[in-house]
């Protein structure tokens, strides 16, 4: 990762702007792996489109993939046309990882789409071939 300048103070110490051109993956890992991470957001995007289709299409799950996909293209736009992720949003107060919108996208997405999840499968699902208007069908399943 390339810290391309010095850091901006957007609140106090807490939250800066410092540009970086990052060539790695989250945290700087695999810094010279572009083409690598250029393949995985591809992929990635496939699996998050067809994750779509096959969803419900509720409002919580359309938003989650969107989020993550929009992330998934906004990196993937960067490594395609620079070489590089830009990341700029410098949290100093607990020392975390240089970021950008495109990395927090993908963060919202996927735990929206972890709590979705986790609300769908406690949640009874229905029999394939039950009618829920059709009392005959509790009748004979109660038989068999």
């Amino acid at each position: 990762m390339l810290v391309d300048s010095g850091s901006t103070p957007i609140f106090g110490r807490f939250l800066e702007l410092t540009l970086t051109h990052n060539t790695g993956g989250a945290w700087g890992m695999l810094p010279q792996g572009n083409l690598f991470f250029v393949v995985f957001a591809l992929c990635a995007s496939v699996a998050l489109v067809l994750g779509y289709i096959k969803s419900g299409k509720e409002l919580l799950s359309g938003s989650a993939f969107a989020l993550a996909l929009g992330g998934a293209f906004g990196n993937l736009l960067d490594r395609v046309t620079h070489g590089y992720v830009v990341d700029f949003f410098d949290v100093r107060i607990i020392h975390w990882p240089i970021f950008n919108v495109a990395d927090s996208a993908i963060t919202l997405g996927i735990v929206l789409l972890m709590y979705h999840f986790a609300l769908d499968g406690r949640q009874p699902r229905p029999a394939a071939n039950a009618n829920p208007n059709d009392a005959t069908n509790s009748a004979v399943d109660a038989e068999l």
